[in-house]
């Protein structure tokens, strides 16, 4: 079959425009160093790859989420070592205040301490992290979560919740505790207590030890007047009676117009005492035979710690009325009943200081997790995408060489006519 120049002509020059293609798409690989400058090269791949990529972008963020758990984390283990020696301090305080040698005024020192101990607690207790959101707000993390009153309680002004983060497809991590939970929840006695409570409750007792007592003997030969100060609403208050038969627990629910049923559970105790109720609402107590009256341990409903100034009490007088004995408080006025709860308080920022570790531990684990996904993810990218340069060199290298040749012959017979044949 016979073959014209012109068609000779128009297939070398597709066949040099096809080895120019195939040129520049080695080239491309080369510079971008992939191997799929086009999805429409390898289609299939480039469906992969793209998959791959996205999930790569997802541990990124992953990780990412996991480098504020662990940030926020790590500041709540600090907040609450802080928290534990803060209540360490408040316990040799608490020590040293009750001490029978120690002067009201060497007193008022320590209680001012202790004011200082709770300001700065409040201070680490608002906490915020590097992007200025609160610590122990919940998932209120604009503003303060805690606000110490002019009568020096302090207020949570955060929620319930507790903030977390997605660190993997199906786990989200807390980065906090629960201002609540941390604070306020100090569990005593089965009872909860507030942190700034027990502390204020210290510093309570100490400015009241001089004024009140939680334990008061006295021989009764000549009578006793006890002076109840309750409540206007009932109140069951129970307290220890020693008189010269014995003790008695004895318990009642009064008022501040009613002090009869204390009256009752007092003779009813079969001690040797004696109760009446005078015309004023003072109580009579006398001994037979004559011996020792003591009350000891009251407990007030109501009354769970220390207050600045003590509303229920029983004031003792000397028999004319007028002369003040002493002031019988509530047991959880005094010195003694604060040193349990400054325990269960350390306690508790103890296992608070715990709850975070684990969940800082978990947090690292999950970290090292996402660390090899992500390597195992970037590799399989690396194969699907990273061009092999020594090969695409070798290619190129091939490639020109055919090029040359192809241009040599073309140029060779195109240059030649029929004469050239002919000789």
């Amino acid at each position: 079959m016979s073959i014209s120049n012109k068609l000779f002509a128009d297939n070398s020059l597709d066949q040099f425009k096809k080895i120019e293609t195939r040129l520049q798409g080695i080239q491309t690989k080369i510079a971008s160093g992939t191997r799929i400058p086009q999805s429409s090269e390898q289609p299939l791949d480039a469906v992969t790859l793209s998959a791959r990529k996205e999930l790569d972008r997802k541990i990124e963020q992953f990780q990412n989420n996991l480098g504020k758990v662990n940030d926020r984390l790590s500041l709540v283990d600090n907040v609450f070592e802080e928290s534990v020696n803060l209540s360490i301090r408040i316990k040799e305080l608490l020590v040293q205040g009750n001490t029978d040698t120690l002067t009201h005024s060497e007193r008022m020192a320590i209680r001012t301490e202790v004011i200082n101990i709770q300001k700065t607690l409040i201070s680490i207790a608002n906490t915020v992290d590097s992007s200025g959101d609160a610590l122990f707000g919940g998932f209120s993390t604009e503003g303060s979560p805690f606000s110490q009153q002019l009568d020096s309680s302090v207020t949570y002004n955060g929620d319930g919740g507790e903030h977390s983060l997605q660190v993997s497809e199906s786990i989200k991590l807390p980065t906090s505790i629960n201002g609540s939970r941390a604070f306020l929840e100090v569990n005593f006695n089965n009872k909860t207590y507030s942190s700034f409570d027990i502390i204020n409750s210290f510093a309570n007792s100490l400015l009241t030890n001089e004024d009140f007592t939680q334990e008061f003997s006295r021989d009764a030969k000549n009578g006793l007047l006890l002076n109840v100060k309750a409540s206007r609403s009932p109140q069951l208050w129970s307290m220890d009676i020693s008189g010269p038969g014995g003790i008695s627990n004895i318990s009642a629910t009064i008022n501040s117009d009613s002090s009869d049923a204390l009256v009752d559970a007092i003779n009813n105790a079969s001690i040797g005492l004696t109760a009446s109720l005078n015309s004023d609402g003072n109580i009579l107590i006398s001994s037979n035979p004559e011996g020792e009256f003591k009350i000891s341990n009251l407990q007030i409903e109501g009354n769970k710690i220390a207050q600045v100034e003590p509303k229920n009490y029983i004031q003792v007088l000397l028999p004319d009325g007028l002369t003040q004995v002493t002031r019988v408080s509530d047991f959880s006025q005094g010195l003694d009943a604060q040193a349990d709860m400054v325990s269960a308080m350390i306690d508790s920022f103890s296992l608070i200081r715990t709850t975070a570790g684990a969940r800082l531990n978990n947090a690292q684990s999950q970290e090292t997790i996402l660390a090899n996904r992500s390597t195992a993810v970037k590799t399989e990218i690396g194969k699907l995408n990273d061009a092999d340069i020594q090969k695409l060199i070798t290619d190129l290298q091939s490639l020109l060489v055919t090029q040359n040749a192809a241009r040599s012959t073309y140029t060779k017979l195109s240059g030649q006519s029929l004469f050239d044949f002919l000789r």
